[in-house]
């Protein structure tokens, strides 16, 4: 039995499907069974939500009064020339530079868009399992077309069908992969071979982005529904009647209830801890660092009113698994209640018993967490990165005295001296910089805090002093290499929320709007009033 029993050919639904959208974000529907709430704050809470929640006119709607709402915006970063796009409820569509588009053939092709997969006679064509990373990146090179096609033509139903064939096999880590080794071969002067590279990582980040679009703008739909519903545990009211809606409210949802968790925690420590010389760097790393920003807007509850907040997520959570837990997919039904076994050994008993039951072989079920882990990581590391890296470490577990197929990947990574191994180099300091400051001798005045690298060494950045000083740094200086290949195309590929720039026609079709709203880490924001009222 097949991990993905609906799970259809993307390249099925973009050959038979239509263009034309088929969700529409039309109208929210804020919560009128806010439990243990009162009207107050209920009304206060609902209006914040609405506002922080409000849909992207799409084509069709009407138009917004603010010409600019409802338009991407692109972000660009003043020190590197990053540009991004700053994506909210809807995700741009790596081929056609605008929304996506999901299936109009039904709820089953928006699973398979949701968890996608190929038919079996592709995926025995195209898998590479036990191939070492350097056939692997030639069979993917082989799919590819000519260096300098468009985001259209990288998006072939060869290359597709490659990167579907063996997501679970390339991971994030092939990314990283990529760029290691065209950084090496820029070390080595080798400026042919890292244009190449550069090539395959911009291809593999292009399919990539398209391949999980689908399950982002899902996601984000959810959120939409969800949002207004804080604390309303009349869950089949608004976490959707298909399976796709309820797998990614799912994933909403316990990416919520993981970060309250953490806020819980956050607020806890800063409560009953006292700060002192010896847990400064400690206690100004835990959690937010704008909760020290005198200037920021967000809003940090204490310590009763978070862990009300949290017992809410969580009970959000749980009501949701045991009433419509059953209608999941099976690696998300494992990921459910494996989150909560604390021991590696104990996860890979449950799993083998889940498997039993479910009648699917564990290798399946390996894949299936493996692919979740990295349609997680393709979604905006604030809320789910947390989440993102507790099934990452589930999938870990699972292979845990068994062999790993990424293993291949860490002589390349981790290994000194390994296949992916290059010594970067420094660059001059200017005179007046912090490095050079740190360099020269700096006279300890009578009641001075002495020379600052010292001062650095008490606040536990000691390894840092010692890389930057001249003792440390034995590299050599300016070597140039980094600026080989001239205009770095990467920066046209950077991804904000989701959303990568291709050139300025795209940021102009976007039609993405800018996401706002979420607090600190966290998914759902009750009026700040509402802690003073919930009941728990």
């Amino acid at each position: 039995m097949k991990i993905h029993p609906l799970a259809l050919s993307l390249l099925a639904l973009v050959a038979n499907q239509a263009s034309g959208f088929t969700l529409s974000l039309a109208g929210l529907r804020p919560s009128t069974q806010l439990h243990g709430v009162s009207k107050r704050a209920v009304k206060k809470a609902n209006k914040e939500l609405q506002q922080l929640s409000a849909p992207l006119d799409r084509p069709g709607d009407k138009p917004s009064k603010d010409e600019n709402e409802g338009t991407s915006k692109v972000l660009v970063d003043e020190d590197t020339g990053l540009r991004m796009i700053s994506e909210g409820r809807a995700v741009m569509d790596i081929t056609t530079s605008q929304p996506v588009i999901l299936s109009k053939l039904g709820p089953e092709y928006r699973l398979a868009e949701f968890s996608p997969s190929v038919p079996d006679e592709i995926r025995s064509k195209m898998r590479v399992e036990g191939s070492s990373v350097d056939s692997i990146i030639l069979k993917f090179e082989s799919t590819l077309p000519p260096n300098g096609s468009t985001s259209k033509e990288i998006c072939n139903p060869t290359s597709l069908d490659f990167v579907l064939s063996n997501r679970d096999l390339l991971s994030p880590k092939f990314k990283k992969i990529l760029t290691r080794l065209k950084l090496k071969a820029q070390s080595l002067g080798d400026v042919e071979k890292a244009k190449r590279l550069r090539w395959i990582r911009n291809c593999y980040l292009v399919l990539e982005n398209k391949v999980s679009s689908p399950f982002r703008q899902i996601i984000l739909d959810r959120e939409v529904e969800i949002g207004p519903n804080f604390s309303n545990l009349d869950l089949k009211g608004y976490v959707g009647r298909h399976p796709y809606e309820r797998n990614a409210s799912w994933i909403v949802l316990q990416a919520m209830r993981i970060v309250w968790e953490k806020k819980t925690r956050d607020s806890n420590y800063y409560e009953t801890t006292k700060r002192n010389g010896k847990n400064t760097m400690q206690f100004l790393s835990t959690g937010d660092p704008n909760r020290f920003n005198v200037d920021s807007d967000r809003k940090f509850y204490n310590y009763e009113d978070t862990t009300r907040m949290c017992a809410w997520a969580q009970k959000m959570s749980t009501v949701f698994s045991e009433e419509m837990g059953e209608g999941l997919l099976p690696e998300f039904r494992f990921v459910d209640v494996a989150m909560g076994i604390e021991s590696g050994t104990e996860v890979r008993g449950y799993a083998f018993e889940f498997c039993e039951k479910e009648g699917i072989d564990i290798n399946d079920l390996k894949e299936g967490v493996t692919r979740l882990a990295i349609q997680l990581d393709n979604m905006q590391p604030d809320p789910y990165g947390k989440f993102a890296r507790l099934v990452m470490d589930l999938r870990d577990a699972l292979y845990a005295g068994s062999r790993d197929p990424l293993e291949i990947y860490d002589e390349y990574l981790y290994k000194k001296d390994g296949k992916g191994w290059f010594e970067t180099y420094s660059f001059e300091k200017e005179d007046m910089s912090m490095l050079r400051f740190l360099e020269n001798e700096v006279d300890v005045k009578e009641g001075g805090l002495g020379p600052m690298d010292e001062v650095l060494r008490q606040f536990g950045f000691g390894g840092i002093v010692d890389a930057v000083s001249k003792k440390g740094d034995a590299r050599q200086k300016d070597l140039g290499w980094l600026d080989s290949l001239g205009e770095d195309d990467e920066r046209t590929l950077e991804r904000g929320r989701g959303g990568y720039i291709e050139n300025e026609e795209a940021e102009s079709k976007a039609g993405i709007e800018e996401f706002g709203g979420d607090d600190e880490d966290g998914i759902i924001i009750p009026d700040q009033h509402a802690a003073e009222d919930i009941d728990v």
